[in-house]
């Protein structure tokens, strides 16, 4: 007695129906959570719960939600199911030497962590759930991946140790993306840890794992914003291949870079093994003045001419 009952109480919305109005029968526009369980998952239905508004608020149902949601697991699993291939022969360690788009990617994912934590905390699900999935989706898959894959895959062009640092962020990146994912799709990310990660971390399931907490030591600010330039440029070539009607994997005889100045031609330097295999160059050549070319949109002090 005398003590308060609860911590904290949380109330929850009302579920409307997909006209935006309280879900009846009679109105018909009643959905069955049956029927969203049985078509896309319970995984899925968990994501549009979080993701459908703030906390308190009614939510509206809409089978699209539930659908991206659906989407992006597959996204997850065959980010997962890519990484199981190429992580065969690691063997988890820390003396690795880091690339630039691998510190990019680790310092990206340290403030993730600290995002969702702190949205948890405060009961914002709907802000946790989207600063996983945008950071899963955009920045692992479609970005860091791809932009690595050659690495992975040509260990007798770049190096064994090279290959190592992919698989060391590869390996560590999806384990945390699990954790954080963990509370709004305890099925998938279950799986992908009892095939991936158990017999190494030696938690019985990802549920009894503890919480990540974020490491300010891997928060690198520098070379955040040299791995924006380099993922920029792999992009924006991409791109061009793409309004040139030009399929992907096309070689590019000669990439020359407009850098602007010393600064980002380091940055390019750095990233250079990284843009010749994801942009499928033969040769490239880094120029730290400005130059006639193609200019990425989000740093207009760059250029590039591609030769085919």
């Amino acid at each position: 007695f005398g003590e308060k009952p609860y911590k904290a109480c949380l109330i929850n919305g009302m579920v409307l129906g997909t006209d935006g109005t309280k879900m009846s029968k009679s109105r018909g526009n009643y959905v069955a959570t049956l029927d969203v369980v049985g078509k896309y998952g319970a995984d899925a239905t968990r994501q549009w719960a979080a993701a459908g508004g703030a906390t308190g608020s009614d939510i509206p149902f809409r089978w699209p939600d539930v659908e991206y949601g659906w989407r992006f697991l597959i996204k997850l699993w065959n980010a997962a199911r890519f990484a199981s291939l190429h992580l065969q022969d690691y063997t988890p360690t820390e003396n690795v030497q880091l690339q630039i788009l691998d510190k990019w990617l680790l310092s990206k994912l340290e403030k993730v962590t600290e995002k969702v934590g702190r949205a948890l905390e405060n009961y914002q699900f709907n802000i946790a759930i989207e600063e996983v999935r945008g950071f899963t989706w955009h920045v692992f898959c479609d970005q860091y991946i791809e932009a690595v894959k050659d690495r992975l895959y040509r260990k007798e062009i770049y190096g064994e140790e090279k290959r190592r640092a992919a698989q060391y962020t590869l390996y560590n990146a999806i384990y945390r993306i699990l954790q954080l994912l963990a509370p709004f799709a305890p099925h998938i990310t279950e799986e992908i840890y009892q095939t991936m990660y158990a017999e190494n971390k030696g938690y019985k399931s990802i549920h009894v794992s503890p919480w990540p907490a974020p490491n300010e030591e891997l928060i690198d600010e520098e070379a955040e914003a040299k791995g924006d330039k380099i993922i920029a440029l792999i992009a924006e070539v991409r791109r061009d291949k793409a309004r040139r009607r030009l399929p992907l994997n096309t070689e590019i005889r000669k990439l020359t870079i407009y850098a602007g100045n010393s600064e980002n031609a380091g940055a390019f330097e750095l990233g250079r093994d990284d843009i010749v295999g994801a942009c499928r160059v033969k040769e490239i050549e880094i120029v730290p003045s400005d130059g006639e070319g193609v200019t990425l949109e989000d740093f207009p002090e760059i250029k590039f001419k591609a030769e085919y």
